[in-house]
């Protein structure tokens, strides 16, 4: 049943956070999934309100799951230095930026910074209420964030999604030794057939999984100082590498 005051509730936040956490959200204040589906509908169809507010979220945040070599590095560094020099706004600490030769990047909130491809953005949401975990989908601009429900679709779009979250693991062959192990029990556990090996990114450590079956993709866990850096996209492709090989954690590179 199509409900107004769920129709209005998605119109203002769905440019700002995906489906399905609205969709888990407002399950927890009652919302069926028949009457979200409708005013889904409906809300897509209308256009949405104007933003009054640069710190509108939903009321209740969702929970996170779980998140090759040195290339570029003086473009990349210099999109950074560029950025982090320059004086933004009180409200505006990360996001897309660009230098003045044209290149572009995106900025994390931590301070990482990864080299963008052309005609790309970072669509970025904190996926705790504390702001620890970040997730970035990096995808041509224009594409519809509907879109980044469905990973199966991250091959034919180009989409990289990225999730930045506290590391447990130290910065050291121990750590990426730990973090190898708990990358093979996850595939293993899910009874996925995968193909894993070690990888690095300018100073940073990492291990590269391809996943061969039954949902076929590639994925990286890479290791900053604070940081965990979870990469997943359809396949590696130039996309996956240009986007992926260009992140820079700014606690590794000083």
């Amino acid at each position: 049943m199509l409900r107004p005051d769920v129709v209005e509730y998605l119109k203002t936040h769905l440019q700002s956070f995906p489906t399905e956490t609205l969709r888990r959200q407002l399950a927890e204040e009652g919302v069926s999934d028949v009457d979200f589906n409708d005013s889904l509908a409906q809300a897509l169809r209308e256009p949405a309100p104007a933003k009054t507010s640069s710190k509108a979220r939903p009321r209740t945040a969702s929970r996170a799951a779980l998140a090759f070599l040195l290339v570029g590095a003086a473009a990349i560094l210099s999109i950074g230095i560029y950025a982090l020099s320059q004086k933004p706004k009180a409200a505006q600490t990360e996001g897309n930026t660009e230098n003045p030769s044209g290149e572009s990047g995106f900025i994390g909130h931590a301070g990482w910074v990864v080299r963008l491809p052309k005609d790309y953005v970072g669509i970025s949401h904190f996926a705790d209420s504390s702001n620890q975990r970040q997730i970035v989908y990096f995808c041509k601009k224009g594409t519809d964030p509907t879109n980044f429900l469905n990973e199966g679709l991250f091959g034919q779009l180009g989409i990289v999604k990225l999730e930045v979250l506290p590391t447990q693991f130290p910065n050291n062959p121990a750590g990426i030794a730990n973090l190898s192990r708990m990358a093979e029990g996850k595939y293993k556990n899910a009874g996925e057939k995968f193909s894993i090996k070690n990888m690095q990114v300018a100073t940073l450590p990492g291990v590269s999984v391809a996943v061969l079956s039954p949902f076929p993709r590639a994925e990286a866990f890479i290791l900053g100082q604070d940081h965990l850096y979870f990469f997943s996209a359809g396949q590696e492709d130039e996309i996956w590498r240009d986007i992926v090989l260009s992140l820079r954690d700014a606690h590794t590179e000083n």
